[in-house]
């Protein structure tokens, strides 16, 4: 039989949306050839990377505005 779980009364944290010119940052699960997964972002479907080609972190990113 299914069980019944009350709500605890506090309210839901706000969803926080990263936007750098407009664009919403994604998180996305980046996983290299070596097999390290990191949490990056992306841009219309494309990962974002620095200078070197190399993928940021999700934390990382530099952004200008929240949603």
């Amino acid at each position: 039989m299914a069980g019944y779980k009350a709500s605890t009364g506090r309210p839901k944290p706000h969803n926080v949306k990263r936007m750098i010119d407009g664009d919403e940052i994604k998180p996305t699960l980046y996983v290299n050839s070596a097999g390290r997964k990191v949490m990056a972002g992306s841009i219309n479907g494309e990962i974002i990377t620095d200078e070197m080609g190399n993928v940021l972190p999700l934390n990382e990113i530099k952004h200008n505005g929240i949603l």
